[in-house]
């Protein structure tokens, strides 16, 4: 195996702990009806995003950043205890993110930068950066 994918294995193995932190957004109503109606969805760079016009409120605007605040400091944490960078921690959690956890409706944007919407009938397209 490539260094490269050895590194992303390990860092991997370490992001199931990061995505229970991800979660926990994931029970806030305000934050779930953003995610329902497609104005707040998944960023292949591990943070939350807001759909291109989207309109949200401040209270939902505020929550999003919170949740990018606290998912960076975790990512900056987990990188120096893996001796990583902070961009890789993140790329490994939307890995997880991306392989399970955008429900049917819910946006989200991939790594080309476009906003796409889970189906029924269509996967969500996965970074080309996460491990097969």
């Amino acid at each position: 195996m490539k260094r490269s994918h050895t590194l992303f294995a390990l860092i991997a193995a370490g992001a199931m702990a990061l995505t229970t932190a991800a979660s926990a957004q994931q029970a806030d109503a305000v934050l779930a009806e953003a995610r329902a109606s497609g104005a707040v969805g998944e960023q292949a760079d591990g943070y939350l995003g807001i759909a291109p016009g989207a309109s949200i409120s401040a209270d939902v605007r505020a929550r999003v950043d919170q949740i990018n605040i606290r998912r960076r400091a975790v990512y900056t944490q987990r990188a120096s205890e893996r001796d990583a960078t902070v961009n890789e921690m993140a790329a490994a959690v939307a890995c997880e993110i991306f392989d399970g956890r955008i429900a049917v409706g819910e946006r989200y944007r991939d790594e080309a930068g476009q906003w796409r919407q889970r189906t029924a009938s269509s996967p969500v397209v996965r970074p080309s950066f996460c491990p097969s």
